[in-house]
């Protein structure tokens, strides 16, 4: 039976509808698929505190206090990204500057991920943790930079995960670049974590993901 002119219409001015629909909802590049200013301690972060670390809210930041020689901590937010540029501005509020500190993304699990970190005292590094094993992939160890704003100065992380490429920036110039194609999605988050020192404590603020 074939169905009546109107109804044929009808049906097609509806998959038209949808269509536009679906092109209209996937992301532009520069629309912010994600804000925290971390005053709302329910925004999706990890709260919690043990012997090696603490990951929470504090006053309009986040803070990840780290306790422990030669350990990272990270905290990711439940959403799912493929291609993002992370910005986010940061600080060691106390402890060692022989530090580190910076972003997530396309976090898988808690055992395979990229980072892109810097240190109070300068340096910086892309890396990343495949089936449990941390290495860096932007260089054989951390580099120094100029770029970085030393001590207890806030600096502005800015990580772009676009297909296989990850970037770097910080304070508005770009450090390092990499190449992966290990991971394609996954969640973001952050990241801080000591050396020799056992102590360091840093925050967070102003967090915004686009798509790039």
């Amino acid at each position: 039976m074939t169905a009546p002119a109107i109804m044929r219409h009808a049906l097609t001015a509806l998959v038209a509808a949808l269509a536009l629909t679906a092109c209209r909802a996937q992301p532009q590049s520069g629309d912010v698929l994600l804000a925290d200013d971390f005053s709302n301690p329910d925004s999706g972060f990890t709260r919690q505190a043990d012997a090696d670390a603490i990951t929470d809210y504090h006053e309009g930041e986040y803070q990840i206090q780290v306790f422990t020689s030669n350990i990272n901590v990270w905290s990711v937010n439940g959403q799912k990204f493929a291609d993002v540029k992370i910005d986010v501005n940061a600080r060691t509020a106390a402890g060692s500057e022989n530090n580190t500190f910076g972003v997530v993304c396309r976090h898988r699990d808690d055992s395979n991920f990229y980072f892109f970190a810097i240190s109070a005292d300068g340096y910086y590094a892309i890396g990343k943790v495949k089936e449990g094993a941390m290495e860096l992939i932007s260089s054989q160890v951390y580099e120094p930079s100029d770029k970085i704003h030393t001590g207890q100065d806030l600096n502005h992380i800015a990580a772009t995960c676009l297909g296989e490429s990850l970037t770097l920036s910080v304070n508005d110039a770009q450090i390092a670049q990499a190449a992966d194609p290990d991971f394609a999605d996954g969640k973001i988050g952050l990241i801080a974590g000591t050396f020799d020192d056992p102590e360091t404590d840093v925050r967070f603020d102003n967090l915004v993901v686009t798509k790039p």
